[in-house]
């Protein structure tokens, strides 16, 4: 990397950072408030708990495989 300026290659590195720090945390309070939707019904039976949480899983397996067919 000869030529380009060290501090704005540190500059780049921490907006990346940062911007990943984000999508990170914006990702986990997404998640988080859906389990704890999840956690805040009255389930009457067991069955309907799983239920409800292998929807919620399935939808997680279908995000990561959309995410991983395009390359991010």
């Amino acid at each position: 990397m000869e030529g380009l300026d060290p501090k704005l290659i540190n500059k780049l590195k921490d907006k990346i950072q940062k911007e990943l720090v984000q999508r990170e945390r914006e990702t986990l309070e997404f998640w988080l408030a859906e389990i704890q939707k999840i956690y805040q019904k009255k389930h009457t039976s067991l069955e309907e708990l799983k239920s409800e949480l292998k929807l919620y899983i399935e939808k997680m397996k279908n995000r990561l495989e959309i995410i991983k067919t395009k390359g991010y």
